[in-house]
């Protein structure tokens, strides 16, 4: 067996043993390898010469039928549990469906709730598209490192069996809410706290090796190393098909806008793009909204509308300096909207 075949199959053994992505197990063994990886991990058999397996993988049904939202694996022994997952509701819709889907999943929900495909877009905006992993990735560590934000899984059922999509985000809104508290449109918040932040979440789930009890468990740590898989591509500068070489980074502006607009849309306030009028008269466009534990927004970050010049003479268009206002400096929606 080739040493390129033997690492392979050391990095699927090393992934399926602890629990971890294949690619973080690679990585284990790539950064510092094992004095075993020139050999094989499983003990082959030296008799027949085959190099094959000694024993073939062992093989567990799985249980038919959902489990209820409380199962303690008495219900169907020698079988692994099936907990619920919102495919498994196939009356409802789709979007209903994908609203409720964790960790992958609702980050495209709300891409194609706020951000639709158009006629000049068919497929929709290339940069929310590019985005919405992201956002995915940053629900998997929120919900990872606070495991209150998840939504329970009876209410959760409950919500999408009645096909009630607005129910289904009353369900998520302590997480779609943490999740607009840390993403920003702040560059200095965004290098400061949030990438950091990510990278260590990232360091993290590559040395993960806590126990997994059900299969449905490994495949969201599956979904979650490929995250952190595209995460760390996104930092490694790469040639791109003209042969130029790409600068490394992420597109973070997008998301969040989705989840002001989704919160604006339940609780009130001025969603992203939104032209207001200040209490001291001056008109301003909400570039984005700060979000405290319940309610309305609590304060607005905006930039000044400002007379524009050249082939904007006329219009009012936004500077580029951002400035944070809070609620009560907000007197109302701009009537001239030109």
């Amino acid at each position: 067996m080739t040493t390129d075949k033997q690492l392979k199959r050391a990095a699927r053994e090393l992934a399926a043993r602890e629990g971890i992505s294949y690619t973080a197990a690679r990585r284990r063994l790539t950064s510092a390898p094992d004095a075993g990886v020139s050999a094989s991990l499983t003990p082959t058999s030296a008799a027949d010469g085959t190099g094959l397996e000694p024993e073939p993988p062992r093989l567990y049904p799985i249980a038919r039928a959902v489990c209820a939202t409380v199962c303690d694996g008495t219900a169907h022994p020698g079988a692994l549990c099936r907990p619920w997952r919102p495919e498994d509701s196939k009356a409802a819709q789709l979007e209903v469906q994908r609203a409720a889907r964790l960790p992958i999943g609702r980050a495209g929900e709300l891409c194609n709730r706020f951000e639709p495909p158009t006629a000049t877009y068919p497929e929709g905006s290339f940069f929310a598209r590019d985005a919405i992993w992201l956002l995915d990735l940053v629900y998997a560590m929120l919900t990872d490192q606070h495991p209150e934000l998840r939504p329970g899984r009876a209410e959760l059922r409950a919500a999408v069996e009645a096909d009630d999509r607005a129910a289904v985000d009353a369900v998520m809104e302590p997480l779609d809410r943490a999740a607009a508290r840390l993403m920003t449109k702040v560059p200095e918040q965004w290098w400061g706290e949030v990438k950091p932040r990510l990278d260590a979440y990232a360091d993290f789930v590559d040395a993960d090796d806590r126990e997994i009890l059900t299969w449905q468990e490994a495949d969201d740590r599956d979904a979650v190393g490929r995250l952190v898989a595209e995460w760390r591509r996104r930092w490694t500068p790469a040639r791109n098909l003209n042969g130029y070489m790409d600068p490394p980074g992420v597109l973070w502006l997008a998301p969040k806008g989705w989840l002001d607009d989704l919160l604006v849309e339940q609780h009130g306030g001025h969603g992203d793009g939104a032209r207001i009028r200040l209490t001291d008269g001056r008109p301003a466009i909400v570039y984005a909204a700060e979000w405290s534990e319940a309610g309305a927004p609590v304060a607005y970050r905006v930039r000044e509308l400002e007379p524009g010049q050249y082939g904007n003479a006329g219009k009012l268009v936004p500077s580029f300096r951002d400035e944070l206002v809070s609620r009560d400096q907000v007197a109302g929606e701009l009537n001239d909207v030109a």
